[in-house]
């Protein structure tokens, strides 16, 4: 492949606020660097200022192979050219949890002025007005996630749930949908040039030489390495899940840790605002869900 050439179609993931955003685009970072694939992280919209919001144009002047769109916003998604991507969502009401103690403690205020007056609020208020102060900040969010389109053929939707529960079989079948994953012998031939590839990638990613050894897939033994390089205890610094230390952006890596946090008030509050969602996204089968409901609490490398 000539390096005036970019790789097509165009990868992408699409990811929301507190939906483990963070944590996969380390892997992709880690990923792409290895490959020698241009990755654009896009935190929202208005990263697209140069280009009038159009994302298409923004991809191709920029010569984008991996996109890494955390706010995704389907207004913008819906008129991007031929591409394969993931989505990935998460229970709400774990996002919710997320948001207010990141907000509350650990989330950069550069390049988002609104969270500094939010941020002040919530350390007037208790937990519990807090988390219903949250509940209105966030709606930009939960909307993004409603008015997302889960049926294209093109998109693999995902719950970070799953992923947590299992991340290597995961991403083997995220980077198989992609069309992007080496399965060839991984002989000692292989390695060797697999490694003078990346050695020359990582030079050409911190921009010390001009070209990269592109590679067309990434090998699925150095794909599972990337994201065991990326796994909880490492990124939490030692800490193993469940492990709370509320100022950490990788605060406890538990799913369902809502219920310690909500109050009839808040499922209250909740179900009027964002009761529609849980449903769409499957994380409730029924309206009248409440804290007494039995829950599958399944460990979760990340926030």
């Amino acid at each position: 492949m000539r390096e005036s050439e970019v790789l097509q179609p165009l990868s992408a993931y699409f990811g929301h606020h507190r939906c483990g955003s963070t944590w996969i685009h380390a892997i992709l970072e880690g990923i792409c660097a290895n490959a020698g694939w241009r990755l654009s992280y896009l935190p929202d919209e208005e990263g697209l200022g140069p280009f009038d919001g159009d994302l298409s144009l923004a991809i191709d002047r920029r010569r984008v192979e991996f996109l890494s769109f955390v706010n995704a916003n389907i207004e913008l998604v819906g008129r991007l050219k031929s591409f394969r991507g993931f989505h990935v969502v998460r229970d709400p009401r774990d996002m919710l949890v997320s948001a207010y103690y990141s907000h509350l403690h650990s989330h950069s205020t550069a390049y988002w002025p609104e969270l500094v007056d939010h941020r002040k609020e919530l350390q007037r208020l208790s937990k519990k007005e807090g988390l219903l102060s949250e509940m209105e900040f966030s709606r930009k969010f939960y909307g993004h996630m409603m008015a997302w389109d889960y049926n294209q053929d093109n998109v693999l939707e995902l719950r970070l749930e799953d992923i947590s529960a299992d991340p290597y079989g995961h991403f083997l079948r995220i980077f198989d949908f992609l069309g992007i994953l080496g399965e060839e012998p991984f002989s000692k031939k292989r390695q060797l040039t697999l490694w003078l590839r990346s050695s020359i990638n990582l030079l050409w990613r911190f921009r010390v030489i001009p070209l990269r050894a592109r590679t067309r897939t990434m090998p699925a033994e150095r794909l599972l390495g990337i994201v065991h390089h990326h796994r909880f205890a490492r990124m939490a610094h030692g800490r193993q899940r469940g492990q709370e230390d509320i100022k950490s952006h990788y605060r406890k890596g538990v799913s369902g840790d809502w219920v310690n946090h909500f109050n009839d008030d808040h499922v209250a509050r909740f179900k009027e605002s964002y009761g529609d969602l849980l449903l769409k996204l499957g994380y409730e089968a029924a309206p009248d869900w409440s804290l007494s409901d039995p829950l599958d609490r399944q460990a979760a490398p990340y926030r």
